[in-house]
């Protein structure tokens, strides 16, 4: 029987707020890659719930409190499948809609800093396709935002 393979589980937030979604904006472009935007999220740590996780690294990424208001959809990235064009980490990212809890609109940048974010963009959902977004999932956030059900099944609600 051969080893269980080392999976990394990230999670990401959808905070919408007056029609817009917070995007994170990223510029790689010195490392070979390219500006682009992301969900604020990351990784969750071994005991941590999906739902605990995506509340912590949301508050470390943006300095915003949320609460999961439900979970939307799963991106898997297998290398093999994929041309390693994202490392060579089999990664599974768990998208949640996210609320903001506290009545504050404006992030922060992280302490210490990630040194290829460039900013933080509130867009309107009606132009969220164009954004070069890393993984592109965009379609699957608009389409999940238009199906109002939590697929998670988990012990936390």
């Amino acid at each position: 029987m051969s080893d269980l393979p080392s999976i990394s589980v990230s999670v990401k937030a959808a905070i919408i707020h007056d029609g817009k979604i917070l995007l994170l904006s990223y510029d790689d472009s010195a490392d070979g890659g390219c500006f682009h935007y992301n969900l604020p999220g990351g990784k969750a740590i071994e005991g941590e719930s999906l739902r605990d996780a995506v509340v912590r690294k949301v508050r470390q990424e943006t300095g915003l409190a949320v609460r999961t208001v439900r979970s939307m959809f799963v991106v898997e990235y297998v290398p093999g499948q994929f041309g390693k064009d994202l490392g060579p980490q089999h990664k599974t990212q768990h998208n949640f809609l996210a609320e903001l809890t506290d009545g504050r609109t404006q992030p922060e940048f992280s302490d210490p800093r990630d040194p290829i974010q460039v900013g933080f963009e509130w867009v309107p959902l009606d132009q969220l396709t164009t954004k070069t977004l890393i993984p592109q999932v965009a379609p699957a956030i608009l389409a999940a935002l238009a199906e109002a059900r939590d697929v998670l099944v988990d012990r936390a609600q």
